[in-house]
């Protein structure tokens, strides 16, 4: 088979795949996740000059893409870009506390390191970071802490190649209706992560009309929690 043929007959093959994930009866996860991305839109203007920002754009288009793998029935891949984003999003958050830190990344004297991310003392569910940026969310950080290692765990094995989820992608491109929503169940947790991050350590820092740009973004799904409810413009 001539390369254009091999090539040709794998795209249509993931083209046929995108119909029948996009024609399954309940796609109410996929949506929430592509809605995220104008969320994160948001977020992106409002922090628009922090010098963390670039991270921040750089991490929304991985995950454009990853919702796109999903879609296509490349689903190991999918996975990866959804490790990537979160990763990144959080290494954003994280360095926007360390600037000095930061300028070191930017001109490749530092790595970053997903257990500095998720360190109990320094990291950003910590309560030294909590302290710093959103005392008053003290009783929570515990909570997104968990979430956060296991779910990062859990993508980390499409990555790292472990049998127990390789032997569950199809050995072709095609179809997979475990993986589809397994992979938007993961996307959606880590979107309320990350919404609870940002508002961990930007929320109580922006001026009112910020915060009413950003506010749709979190509104709904924080209403449980007084204390970032409490900051909405009324």
């Amino acid at each position: 088979m001539k390369v254009t043929e091999f090539y040709t007959q794998l795209g249509n093959n993931a083209i046929g795949v995108l119909q029948t994930s996009l024609g399954n009866d309940d796609l109410e996860l996929l949506s929430s996740n592509h809605a995220f991305i104008h969320d994160l839109s948001l977020w992106l203007e409002v922090l628009n000059d922090r010098p963390e920002s670039s991270i921040l754009q750089n991490a929304v288009k991985e995950f454009q893409i990853a919702i796109l793998s999903n879609n296509l029935g490349f689903y190991q891949q999918a996975f990866m870009g959804l490790r990537f984003f979160f990763e990144r999003t959080l290494v954003a958050i994280h360095f926007s506390a360390k600037e000095i830190e930061l300028n070191l990344w930017k001109i490749g004297e530092r790595d970053t390191y997903w257990n500095e991310l998720i360190d109990k003392d320094n990291g950003i569910f910590s309560p030294k970071f909590c302290r710093a940026f959103f005392a008053e969310l003290k009783d929570e950080i515990k909570h997104f802490e968990v979430i956060t290692a296991k779910v990062y765990r859990e993508c980390s094995e499409f990555v790292h190649g472990n049998q127990s989820v390789i032997k569950k992608i199809p050995e072709q491109v095609s179809y997979s209706k475990e993986l589809f929503y397994e992979w938007n169940v993961k996307a959606d947790t880590i979107r309320r992560v990350i919404l609870f991050a940002l508002c961990l350590r930007y929320l109580k820092h922006l001026d009112d009309d910020k915060v009413k740009k950003v506010e749709s973004t979190f509104a709904e799904e924080f209403k449980s929690i007084s204390q970032i409810k409490d900051l909405i413009i009324k």
